[in-house]
């Protein structure tokens, strides 16, 4: 295979909380995320003897791209060329890192024949993540696929998948919200994982009768108590899907926001069951 090509769907977090390194361990999230049937396409192939570093390009242009690095040198001292195409944009919320490294990962298993597990692809991915601060859990969503929530420290892709109807989602983006600014940010993290807490209380409270409207209106209480919603856009946005009659929140970590129902402005994207796969 001199070109193999991955697929990951992109993963939506609606709810989260984060826990600290713990060697071997790296750090982590717990939370609620949903994955989207468009993602990350990663196409790898090898590069000419004589060069000497990898190269990755997105949607055609060259990038440092740190996180999708960290892959590389995690699994093999060969230079590569890594073509990677995205459904959204970086930094909205869509967990687009943990995807260009979860779709690499695997392609370039395929490519080199490895013969690494999906489990151990994904653990390389989950790293270079948290390594490069691009994200603490949605490689764990991205590897399983689906409407999911997560409650093992130190598991990041254990995952449960909520009994949930799946339906036609809508969102709309606004912009990016910069991962490191928030997760490095102790005082921020103080107040994100009080909410997060109390979230995923309720969720746990509500068991067999949590419905998609409901998981959203506690996402968006989450939003608001963590400090996180600040965004006048993304607020009028919830406003007008809520006056609409359909739940909405914040998607974490972007100026972004996700509705059960259409909103003005809104854009269409389904939910996907399946996680991370070669595709060719």
């Amino acid at each position: 295979m001199s070109h193999p090509t991955a697929f990951c769907p992109a993963n939506i977090s609606l709810i989260f909380e984060t826990y600290d390194a713990e060697p071997p361990h790296p750090r982590g999230s717990l939370g609620v995320g949903i994955t989207l049937d468009a993602g990350v396409t990663a196409r790898v192939s090898r590069l000419p003897a004589e060069v000497q570093e990898s190269e990755i390009l997105v949607a055609g242009q060259h990038w440092r791209f740190p996180t999708v690095r960290g892959v590389l040198t995690a699994l093999t001292s060969e230079p590569l060329r890594v073509e990677l195409e995205a459904a959204f944009p970086f930094g909205c919320g869509f967990g687009m890192s943990g995807a260009s490294a979860l779709s690499t990962a695997l392609a370039v298993n395929a490519l080199l024949e490895l013969h690494l597990d999906r489990s151990a692809l994904a653990m390389a991915a989950h790293r270079a993540e948290v390594d490069n601060a691009t994200g603490l859990g949605d490689v764990g969503g991205q590897f399983n696929g689906g409407i999911m929530i997560k409650t093992r420290r130190h598991e990041p892709l254990l995952v449960e998948r909520l009994a949930l109807t799946a339906q036609t989602l809508h969102y709309r983006i606004h912009g990016p919200i910069s991962t490191a600014e928030v997760i490095n940010s102790r005082e921020k993290l103080l107040h994100i994982n009080r909410a997060g807490h109390a979230a995923m209380a309720e969720i746990r409270e509500a068991g067999n009768t949590l419905t998609l409207e409901r998981l959203f209106r506690i996402s968006h209480r989450f939003a608001t108590g963590s400090g996180l919603l600040r965004s006048p856009a993304v607020a009028a946005d919830i406003a007008a899907a809520e006056a609409a009659g359909h739940a909405a929140s914040m998607i974490m970590l972007g100026e972004a926001v996700i509705s059960t129902g259409p909103f003005p402005g809104s854009r269409e994207a389904g939910v996907v069951f399946e996680g991370a796969q070669l595709v060719a």
